[in-house]
């Protein structure tokens, strides 16, 4: 295996340099500043406090976090992966955030890997050049959060399966079940995943003589597949069927959750314009309805250019069963359900401009490239996590060593960020709920909107009838104490 990659490296010098420097850019823009822009609020304030106590106290995990819509729980395979980069960081949350980081640039890494491997080694650094600069990408790979590396299991799951196909290399498919269960883990649009593996499975099986040895190797599979999973089968059994009960709502009532059958929806169209817009334009709307309709005849113009036939129907069924699925979703579509599809923009892109003439695709991709770069996100750092620290330790300042009831009045957020860094700086806080103490620190991130006096929030309510005794003011935020009238 060394010899083959030093053998590889010689042969292509040239095209090693221009990747390393496409990764390394990847990587540097990803970490820049990450302790600034990384997003801390209550779901990831949830999120390391489960997993510290996995670090801390073992608590084994076996759900992940809770779907926005339907009430679902995912896996615990992300928290898992949370964990060792948790510790490394001394608890700090940037640690997970930076895990997330290299996990996108490593995608970046595969991505070109794939497409030179399928197409040709220019759409390869074509492809890897532009999921570096896609202001989306960059967006969801700065923040820990479960649905951001959902792209590199899906480039994983499909990237097995064509190897299972096209090369008869099934032990491959032992591959494709363990990233199919990290999919599903991440987010449930990972379900997306499979009609496009089932398909190409059932392809592999109808165009071989070695059926046994293929339905061996799938049965060893399953086998794993079903472990990765096991924890939530574990819990369901422990909770009366609670997350299969959701998944049977979710998908038996559908008048505001899902469309089963794709003749009746018509957001096919809608959904091409916001994966062009997302993922192709750097979120701009001004060449939208052009790139779509290019974006089509480049589609049908490609099926007569390719020598690889079987790879470019993989990347049609990936992004056609995709983007189907997308609009049978009822609900508005966020950038990042489109997470499982990223790696398809960028090697279409990369083969788009393979194929086409010289002059042509250096306009194409000068073009593209202007339009990512204006739109890179580096605006000015929200810094919450540092904002969260700061109002944690004023409380603790300004507890006087006295135990404290905390509450959070925020429309878009409670309070879990906060007792995070409370419980890991051992505040004497107690919730409301266990024990009413003496006073209450109350955090409004409304600003002047808020009155803590009387307001229903219920850690408020159940400190009883209060008047402020002081108050401060972080940033945007303000602190108040509150002590029995």
């Amino acid at each position: 295996m060394i010899s083959k990659i030093k053998k590889f490296i010689s042969e292509n010098k040239l095209e090693i340099i221009v990747i390393s420097a496409i990764l390394l850019t990847a990587l540097a823009i990803r970490l820049y500043k990450i302790d600034g822009y990384l997003t801390f609020l209550g779901d990831e304030g949830r999120d390391v406090r489960v997993v510290r106590d996995l670090i801390t106290r073992f608590d084994l995990i076996f759900i992940g976090p809770q779907t926005s819509i339907g009430n679902m729980y995912l896996g615990p395979l992300y928290y898992y992966m949370m964990a060792p980069f948790l510790w490394i960081a001394g608890l700090s949350p940037v640690g997970p955030a930076v895990m997330v980081a290299f996990i996108s640039t490593l995608t970046i890494g595969l991505t070109w890997w794939v497409t030179r491997s399928w197409f040709t080694p220019f759409a390869g650094i074509i492809a890897a050049l532009f999921f570096c600069f896609s202001p989306v990408s960059i967006i969801y790979s700065r923040a820990s959060w479960n649905p951001n590396p959902m792209p590199l299991f899906a480039l994983l799951a499909c990237w097995s399966i064509y190897k299972v196909w096209a090369d008869k290399n099934f032990k491959y498919i032992i591959l494709t079940g363990i990233s199919l269960a990290f999919a599903l883990q991440m987010h449930y649009l990972g379900l997306l995943l499979i009609p496009i593996l089932g398909l190409f499975w059932t392809l592999s099986l109808i165009n071989t003589n070695l059926k046994k040895n293929l339905l061996s190797k799938t049965l060893i599979s399953l086998v794993t597949f079903l472990l990765l999973m096991s924890p939530l089968a574990l819990f369901d059994l422990k909770h009366n069927g609670m997350n299969f009960n959701a998944f049977k709502t979710f998908f038996t009532d559908r008048q505001t959750t899902i469309n089963i059958n794709p003749a009746n929806s018509n957001r096919f169209f809608d959904i091409l314009e916001l994966f062009n817009q997302e993922l192709i334009l750097g979120r701009q709307e001004f060449f939208l309805p052009v790139a779509v309709i290019l974006f089509l005849l480049a589609t049908l113009f490609l099926f007569g250019k390719i020598k690889n036939q079987k790879a470019y129907l993989l990347l049609l069924a990936w992004l056609g069963i995709g983007l189907t699925g997308l609009g049978l979703y009822k609900q508005h579509v966020y950038a990042h359900y489109f997470g499982f599809l990223f790696p398809v923009a960028y090697i279409f892109l990369g083969l788009l401009t393979s194929k086409i003439h010289k002059g042509l695709s250096l306009v194409l991709i000068a073009f593209l490239l202007f339009i990512n770069l204006s739109n890179l996100p580096f605006y000015e750092p929200n810094h919450q996590l540092q904002r969260t620290e700061e109002v944690t330790d004023l409380i603790i300042k300004e507890s006087n060593n006295q135990q404290f009831n905390f509450a959070l009045i925020a429309k878009q957020n409670y309070d879990e960020s906060y007792r995070y860094f409370l419980e890991n700086k051992n505040a004497d806080f107690v919730r409301g709920e266990e024990k009413i103490s003496d006073q209450l620190f109350v955090v409004c991130e409304d600003g002047d909107k808020c009155h803590p006096e009387g307001d229903p929030a219920y850690q408020v309510a159940i400190f009883g009838p209060a008047t402020t005794l002081d108050q401060w003011q972080v940033d945007h935020i303000k602190v108040y104490k509150l002590i029995h009238k």
